[in-house]
């Protein structure tokens, strides 16, 4: 066969410029890369434990890869593990926007299962090697105290808690409600909790401001607009004014409460009886027959008895306009329950209902079967106590305190009555003070010890409310005594951020008249009111 000269030619010169050529391209091989050290699954508290992990990285050809080497890229992003958004409208969340080979990043965000992606890019070839893990988000909400508190000057309403995760874990979780629905709202004014030991109605848990009451969802704490107590609890639309005191009547049972009740910012009181159907609260009951136009503002405090199981159906108001005690009962008309009465001077009384004097404050207490202890101040600015008995369905007058050998009570504006000794307690400044009542004795607690920029912003006890949590239900005595521990709320005016708030719990020694630190937790913004969540 004769080949062609000219393909021929063109044959030869080709394969001699390939020989020509060689040598003058640089041939790099491409590094493998392993990831080592990543574990299957994290597990963590939502908003309080901290996603660490501390990768292994080793290439073929360099050794271990370390977050020094500037060749490579480090990157960690995580999603639902079953899809959906996760914040803010993204399906997938940077979790390292520094770019470190490690992470620690506070694990801020509900409780779910999330798949992550670690990913290690050589930035000389763009080839990229990643490993997946799950990462485990529980709820902090589950069991705790329920901390509210106002952030910033502008008072944003803020929810952390000591999340209770076993007896020997209890860590502070801050924050918890921003990511789950609640409105920007301003000037916290306490939680309303209903607790109910039957599966529906569930739990009620309110966070009351001064901008809206919002319900949050018993499980899961998530909120929004439409679970605004004007929305769910209220024939009526509220109109200008937001509840500020929510409190129930407990049943004699252990079931749920008889009724629950509230005040607005307004000055009006709303009933809820749980045996009848139909929405909570229909009309104000601070009037003298049911569906009539307001008569006369209340105070915002309701006193009942808190025996658990109760042992009273009744509770205990107070008429700001005529400056007296006006009371609500469990009955069964139900136009009764939808008005309140002027309780009536008793013969031979302690005092008159109708005091003529300032209210205060008001406490419910277990003290002597549930007595409800009052402060009230004449016009020239004295101070004295009424105890109320709330107990057998009366407004028995059991104890009247005058004289108070109590140094600048007269100043106080937070305090705290003991359930099981005769004690108050109040606060100025940074000193908290115990007077005894049976005694007329003041005693400073020096034990509580608050430096010269912290201020008192809170005394409480927390008084369980879930008529079945007792000691035949395997509740330790440890746990059953947490309730009668003096919580203090306090806050520290030079922090530099608005993380000043501490609580600290101490036992009240009912002998030597003096109480101990058990416990202190930190991080909180000003605290305003604590509420231990309940479980059955």
């Amino acid at each position: 066969m004769r080949i062609n000269p000219i393909i021929l030619f063109l044959f030869v010169f080709s394969f001699c410029g390939c020989f020509d050529d060689k040598g003058n391209y640089n041939y790099h091989e491409v590094a493998e890369i392993t990831i080592e050290n990543i574990p299957e699954v994290v597990e963590v508290l939502g908003n309080s434990d901290h996603i660490v992990v501390n990768p292994k990285v080793i290439s073929s050809l360099e050794g271990e890869i370390g977050g020094d080497n500037t060749n490579f890229k480090f990157n960690y992003k995580i999603e639902k593990k079953l899809g959906g958004v996760l914040v803010s409208g993204q399906h997938w969340v940077d979790l390292n926007p520094s770019g470190s080979l490690d992470l620690d990043t506070l694990a801020a965000f509900a409780a779910d299962t999330y798949i992550a992606w670690f990913s290690v890019t050589d930035k000389r070839s763009g080839v990229q090697t990643s490993k997946t893990f799950d990462i485990k988000v529980s709820s902090p909400t589950y069991e705790g105290w329920m901390v509210l508190c106002d952030e910033g000057e502008n008072e944003r309403v803020r929810m952390d808690m000591i999340s209770v995760i076993s007896a020997e874990r209890v860590i502070p979780a801050y924050d918890l409600l921003t990511s789950l629905g609640l409105p920007e709202l301003k000037h916290a004014k306490g939680i309303g909790f209903y607790p109910n030991r039957f599966a529906s109605p569930a739990d009620l848990i309110y966070v009351m401001s001064a901008e809206g009451t919002y319900k949050l969802d018993r499980e899961t704490f998530k909120t929004d607009e439409s679970l605004e107590i004007g929305n769910i609890d209220f024939i009526l639309p509220l109109v200008n004014e937001h509840v500020v005191c929510y409190t129930s009547v407990n049943n004699a049972s252990t079931a749920g409460a008889l009724a629950s009740l509230c005040v607005t910012d307004a000055g009006n009181a709303y009933a809820q009886v749980r045996d009848y159907a139909g929405p909570a609260f229909e009309y104000p009951i601070n009037t003298s027959e049911r569906g009539k136009a307001p008569e006369y503002k209340v105070a915002p405090y309701v006193g009942v008895s808190m025996a658990r199981p109760g042992n009273g159906e009744t509770a205990l108001l107070y008429d700001t306009d005529n400056k007296r005690f006006v009371g609500w009962k469990y009955g069964y008309v139900a136009d009764a329950m939808q008005a309140l009465t002027p309780v009536a001077d008793p013969e031979n009384g302690l005092f008159s209902f109708k005091t003529g004097m300032e209210l205060v404050y008001m406490e419910s207490t277990r003290y002597s079967g549930g007595l409800v202890y009052s402060i009230l101040q004449d016009a020239s600015g004295k101070r004295c106590i009424y105890g109320i008995n709330m107990s057998n369905n009366g407004f028995v007058q059991e104890a009247k305190y005058e004289n108070l050998n109590a140094p600048d009570f007269d100043k106080a504006t937070i305090f705290a009555f003991h359930s099981q000794f005769p004690y108050m307690f109040y606060a100025v400044g940074n000193k908290v003070y115990l007077h005894n009542l049976g005694t007329n004795t003041t005693y400073p607690m020096n034990t509580i010890a608050l430096g010269e920029n912290e201020t008192v912003t809170m005394l409480k006890f927390n008084l369980y409310r879930q008529c079945s949590l007792n000691d035949l239900n395997n509740q330790s005595d440890e746990f059953m005594a947490r309730q009668y521990e003096l919580m203090v709320g306090s806050y520290n005016t030079a922090s530099p951020d608005n993380n000043g708030g501490k609580l600290g719990f101490y036992p009240v020694d009912g002998v030597n008249n003096s109480v101990t630190k058990r416990a202190e937790y930190s991080g909180f913004a000003k605290i305003k009111d604590v509420v231990y969540r309940e479980r059955r």
